[in-house]
């Protein structure tokens, strides 16, 4: 039982860990201070803090759960849809971008309409969720917001990040501004 413990403390404690979660405040505090007239640093902002989530996360070793069912989500549907038309607001006509469908996606040879601003609520919503549990300082329960954010990211909010990410990329090396008018 002391093994467990130990190697729990070390794991949720990580340098790593530490880093990350640094990082996903980082992000969850630059989503929720937008106030929708950023334009051109909102996406030079967001390549750097997706970049940062990205990276920090895949430094990350696994790990398994502790506890049989995962805590419960605290970010609100409220929540996740102010930051969803916040992120819209600002991008306008350059939120939306095309991707290949999936193959639960109508046919899979057609590409589909998604936004940036869907990915990044999806994506702030997990964030701020992990977080915002981590804190708690439960070790067993901080384990298991780790290990459930990674099978998460495996499944979607991963792909939805460097979707996202491509999206923001061509908006920035183009010099694209959302709020100037063409």
């Amino acid at each position: 039982m002391q093994e467990e413990s130990s190697s729990l403390h070390n794991y949720v404690y990580s340098n790593e860990m530490v880093e990350f979660v640094t990082t996903a405040n980082g992000f969850c505090q630059f989503i929720e201070q937008l106030k929708g007239e950023e334009g051109r640093a909102f996406i030079s902002e967001a390549v750097k803090h997706f970049s940062e989530v990205y990276t920090s996360f895949i430094k990350l070793d696994a790990t398994d759960p502790v506890n049989d069912s995962p805590e419960d989500p605290t970010v609100t549907e409220q929540e996740w849809s102010l930051i969803y038309q916040r992120i819209s607001m600002i991008l306008g006509a350059y939120n939306e971008y095309l991707r290949p469908a999936v193959e639960d996606e109508f046919d899979r040879s057609e590409l589909v309409t998604h936004t940036i601003s869907e990915d990044t609520a999806d994506v702030y919503q997990e964030l701020k969720n992990f977080t915002i549990i981590y804190s708690r300082g439960i070790e067993e329960i901080m384990n298991d917001s780790a290990w459930e954010l990674g099978v998460r990211f495996a499944e979607h909010w991963g792909k939805k990040l460097l979707q996202s990410l491509t999206a923001l990329h061509e908006l920035y090396v183009s010099g694209k501004d959302p709020t100037e008018k063409e």
